[in-house]
């Protein structure tokens, strides 16, 4: 058991207790329905813990067949990013490049082997995934939390020429086309890789100047 999980365990016991004691109040279908999406959605954050779940089922807090109800709920009710990532149909095991903006403003062409992929929320963040990959040349898999953000997907693996993003001011410097999180650097890339497997925009529009970010 994981050290924050075995920590925290108490506090995942009652929200476990909360599930049973909130839809034994439902009489009909409906009315757990109902009860279910408000418990879903207050604990969408620990219900969307792979971690937390593997603790429910493995300490016999609840059912696997309730772990599966959780999942699809989420599945059932993604919001647009969710379901753009999971409507595309990735394949476990096969090579994919994701295109995205990373935390300093600028896109990169991340190359993976899929894994796996949920919707999960991060920080205040509802509308995220949790990505299982393995990056190329790495040995284990790891999880990426995307959130906020645009995203492109691309079969193969593919890298992302110096020339897309930056321009040569002199032989020996080169400098970034845009400011930091300028959408055109997106576009930039989709227009340099072309069709991809799926594509989600998430662009934001500044009042001040009308000036697009990714």
């Amino acid at each position: 058991m994981l050290p924050y999980i075995r920590s925290n365990a108490g506090f995942y016991d009652r929200i476990a207790s909360e599930y049973f004691t909130t839809t034994a109040q439902a009489k009909t279908k409906e009315e757990y329905d109902k009860l279910l999406f408000s418990f879903c959605k207050r604990w969408q954050k620990e219900l969307t813990n792979n971690d937390i779940l593997s603790y429910y089922i493995e300490s016999g807090e609840m059912e696997l067949d309730i772990i599966e109800e959780f999942r699809k709920f989420y599945i059932d009710n993604a919001e647009p990013f969710q379901k753009a990532i999971i409507k595309a149909n990735l394949i476990v095991g096969k090579k994919y490049t994701i295109v995205y903006m990373n935390e300093f403003g600028l896109p990169v062409a991340d190359k993976i082997v899929f894994k796996g992929v949920s919707p999960c929320q991060y920080a205040q963040y509802t509308d995220a995934i949790k990505m299982t990959v393995r990056r190329a040349r790495k040995r284990f898999d790891v999880y990426i939390n995307f959130y906020d953000c645009s995203m492109a997907i691309y079969e193969g693996w593919h890298n992302l020429p110096e020339e897309v993003t930056h321009v040569k001011i002199s032989e020996n410097l080169r400098q970034s086309k845009y400011g930091c999180f300028d959408a055109r650097y997106f576009e930039d890339c989709v227009n340099y890789f072309g069709e991809p497997v799926v594509e989600y925009k998430n662009f934001k529009v500044r009042e001040s100047d009308g000036k697009t970010f990714a």
